[in-house]
């Protein structure tokens, strides 16, 4: 048993992942910042694109095999969407509409 004093320290995973990634790039070892964590990531995997746009993985999978959809980077077997990418794509289907009475 330790004779140390110990803090027990209570937080969400939303305010522990900040502190685990610079952590991570203060030792050397973080991601680029193009593809570092957080509301602002320049690059999204298909999983964060489905969490924060609700388009699922296998319907962007499916886009992807037919040449449609938005425009997406490969680095080997992982794929990345751009946010601004995903976010003109999404305006661009935007129909305006008047409203009625």
């Amino acid at each position: 048993m330790f004779t140390e004093k110990q803090t027990i320290i209570v937080t969400t995973p939303e305010e522990l992942m900040p502190l685990i990634t610079e952590a991570v790039r203060a030792a050397g070892c973080g991601y680029p910042s193009n593809i570092s964590d957080g509301p602002h990531k320049k690059l999204l995997a298909p999983k964060d694109v489905e969490r924060e746009f609700g388009i699922h993985q296998k319907t962007l999978a499916y886009w992807r095999q037919e040449s449609i959809g938005p425009a997406y980077t490969s680095f080997g077997r992982r794929v990345f969407y751009e946010r601004a990418v995903l976010e003109e794509y999404i305006a661009s289907g935007r129909i305006q509409t008047s409203e009625s009475k």
